[in-house]
């Protein structure tokens, strides 16, 4: 048996949801939109991993992309995404495979979050920003959160109190992508909306539902969560909740499934956010026809020994799901994330705190956070003791497990180009006294103990995507003075040549014209 496995832009979980679907018994075939590489590197993956590819004609999968390869391959018996992008395809997939799912036309309602507030007539009120009514009522002193219709991650979302909040957020999202945006297709038919603010502690659940009816709920609270005016963050998340009590917990799950039986959300894993205020209401904040990240995954492991996506195939192949069983523990997660728009070097941790159950970093030296959007640094999990978990999460959430580290850049002094070195050149570079140490480098930097070693010597990273040039070096270094240049391997030393070259003949005084 197969299983169709719809991927955004070639995304790094590929690996991971490859795996779980052959351990359920379904061998993938993957078909990816298109990456900004043009698929290269998820070709590559999907060689390595050995499974069947495909790779869409544009940045978005289209629907007769997923109709021709649920003709073309043999044996497929649902479809599976974890990308809120590609849900309606998926659900498009699975109608034409009769795998249980919902209608298409009910994801495009819950992903449109101006269309599901509207469908759920909330309290909450949805406003385009392009309505003069809304600059009225912020300069009368309403508070609004802005949010793209349609988004992920954060993208574009901020808490606004003036308008110049707003025009900030619309300027941004103006600009469009960044070169290389996994992001790209949220910036296209796309617009932002403003929702009232709705003051109160939020919570997400995780949902597992079969024919209307959840299979199971599983319960987190964000403890610390950081209202920005250019993005929002949820920086802490516990299970069990911790700010709401049974009874409060108890309405909120039944306004969930209300909700999700409106908008027609019948079969499918989804992860439901909602806000209660200090009168024990609750209000949908925004439904996820996916399984949430951010260590919830792990969360759910942890407490019951279940994996919510294999309980999701489960409802897609026609099995069985079985009831959670009793809690085994509490966890408590925090999510990092870079405080500046600077280059990345690494991360610190708090060795002070106790050690978690899980630490997964995920920067990559060299990287840029982009700024109005989640980028996620680091995820650490807890475990708690069921019996003390409010002490423990109460002790963890004021403290910080993680402390990104970033490049100082140039500083004036004379720089030292390294070009691909190995381990004992970076260290012999780091050592010399009085320069700025850029190390320049064509794949990624990997985190070893030998790299944690050097990172605090170094004053920059370079990526050259290709030695048959030096351009992106040059422009790196414009207008610093070049100590002397390392190149350690003959793949670099061509490369050394061309630069010594092009720096001299900057250096050469221009001749006036006419000069003979």
């Amino acid at each position: 048996m197969r299983a169709l496995l719809l991927v955004r832009r070639g995304a790094p979980l590929t690996r991971s949801h490859v795996h779980t679907l052959r351990c359920k018994g379904f061998e993938p075939f993957a078909l990816s939109s298109l990456p900004a590489d043009g698929g290269a590197q998820f070709r590559r993956m999907c060689a390595d991993i050995e499974v069947e590819h495909a790779v869409s004609q544009g940045v978005t999968i289209t629907s007769d992309e997923v109709a021709a390869v649920v003709k073309a391959v043999d044996g497929l018996v649902f479809c599976l995404t974890q990308a809120d992008s590609l849900r309606p395809l998926m659900a498009e997939a699975n109608r034409l495979l009769g795998a249980p799912d919902v209608a298409p036309e009910a994801l495009v309602h819950t992903l449109d979050k101006h269309l599901m507030r509207k469908a759920l007539n909330t309290t909450i009120e949805s406003l385009r920003v392009t309505d003069p009514v809304l600059r009225q009522r912020i300069e009368a002193g309403e508070t609004f959160v802005v949010k793209p219709r349609r988004g992920v991650g954060s993208l574009c979302v901020g808490l606004v109190r003036e308008w110049a909040d707003v025009e900030a957020l619309q300027r941004a999202f103006d600009e469009g992508p960044a070169d290389a945006d996994m992001m790209a297709e949220y910036f296209a038919d796309n617009e932002l909306i403003a929702e009232s603010f709705f003051d109160g502690r939020e919570i997400s659940l995780e949902i597992i539902r079969r024919d209307g009816v959840s299979a199971y709920v599983v319960d987190h609270d964000k403890t610390l969560i950081e209202f920005g005016a250019d993005t929002v963050l949820e920086r802490g998340m516990a299970s069990p909740v911790t700010i709401l009590d049974d009874e409060e917990l108890d309405r909120a799950k039944t306004v969930a499934q209300q909700a999700m039986d409106v908008l027609g959300l019948t079969d499918g894993g989804y992860h439901v956010e909602l806000r209660v205020n200090a009168e024990g209401t609750a209000e949908i904040v925004e439904i996820n026809p996916r399984v949430g990240g951010g260590m919830v995954w792990e969360s759910i492991h942890l407490q019951y020994g279940r994996s919510i996506t294999d309980d999701w195939i489960d409802v897609l192949s026609g099995r069985p799901v079985t009831a959670l069983g009793e809690r085994r523990c509490g966890t408590y997660a925090q999510l990092a994330y870079p405080r500046e728009q600077r280059q990345l070097l690494g991360v610190d941790r708090n060795e002070a705190m106790p050690e978690p159950e899980i630490y997964d970093e995920l920067i990559t030296p060299g990287d840029v956070p982009i700024a109005h959007r989640e980028y996620f640094g680091a995820l650490v999990l807890w475990r708690t003791k069921l019996a003390t978990h409010r002490e423990e999460v109460a002790a963890l959430v004021p403290v910080e497990y993680c402390d990104f580290v970033y490049s100082p850049g140039l500083t004036g002094r004379p720089v030292l180009l390294v070009l691909e070195p190995d381990w004992d050149t970076l260290r012999a570079a780091v050592a010399v006294d009085g320069v700025d140490v850029v190390v320049c480098h064509q794949g990624p930097v990997v985190v070893t103990p030998e790299y944690d070693g050097v990172r605090d010597g170094l004053a920059l990273l370079v990526q050259v995507p290709d030695w048959s040039t030096v351009d992106v070096v040059l422009d790196a270094v414009a207008g610093a003075e070049i100590a002397d240049i390392m190149a350690p391997h003959d793949v670099t030393r061509q490369a050394e040549a061309r630069l010594r070259k092009a720096l001299a003949q900057r250096r050469q005084p221009r001749r006036p014209r006419g000069a003979a």
